[in-house]
């Protein structure tokens, strides 16, 4: 698997935009996008890559979640390639399928499993390759340093949930990935949290 971040409008604040593509771009694979940045940028930066002969630059478009930073691109992507958008949560005629939490799609050669990580918002999800043992995160908080602060207990289940997964590289919603020991955070910030003092969800 190939996964390319994109460069989104520097004149304004976005969240990263990937695009997965197979590792041998054949026919079968689904070139996928994971997020949109925050208007049609990437849909430029996406024309001058090769995406494989006779293939659809972008059959899928995945949403990390409902906010503008992340998915303010998505209807000029759709309407340039006829992609499908996949989300938690519907947004008006913008999203053709909801996906919820353990849900399997298919993105370049490989499945993926959907998370649902409530906590930055209701919305949010992680997706995770176990063949590539990589982590698309969104913008899940996944550093936490120390346990003087107070969490939801769904965003507690979710850390618990990482911090479990095999994972070399984390790919998250701004910044750049993340692979110094990833496992590591998790287990760290899932202890934080854990100690810390844990609200009801509501």
């Amino acid at each position: 698997m190939k996964v390319i971040k994109l460069n989104t409008n520097p004149k304004i604040y976005s969240g990263n935009s990937y695009l997965l593509l197979g590792a041998w771009n054949t026919i079968e694979d689904i070139n996928a996008l994971i997020d949109t940045g925050s208007d049609d940028f990437i849909v430029e930066e996406i024309e001058k890559l090769y995406t494989g002969v006779g293939k659809n630059p972008v059959d899928k478009i995945v949403l990390t979640h409902n906010h503008f930073d992340h998915m303010g691109g998505t209807l000029s992507v759709k309407n340039k390639y006829k992609a499908k958008v996949y989300a938690k949560i519907y947004s008006g005629d913008l999203v053709d399928f909801i996906i919820n939490d353990g849900n399997v799609i298919k993105l370049a050669e490989h499945e993926f499993f959907v998370i649902h990580s409530p906590g930055h918002s209701t919305d949010s999800i992680c997706l995770y390759c176990e063949k590539e043992q990589v982590l698309f995160s969104g913008d899940t908080t996944l550093q936490i340093r120390n346990s003087n602060d107070s969490y939801t207990e769904d965003y507690l289940e979710t850390i618990q949930k990482l911090a479990m997964l095999k994972i070399n590289v984390i790919y998250p919603g701004h910044g750049d990935p993340i692979t110094n020991n990833p496992e590591e955070l998790l287990r760290i910030t899932c202890k934080n949290v854990s100690e810390s003092k844990i609200i009801l969800s509501e």
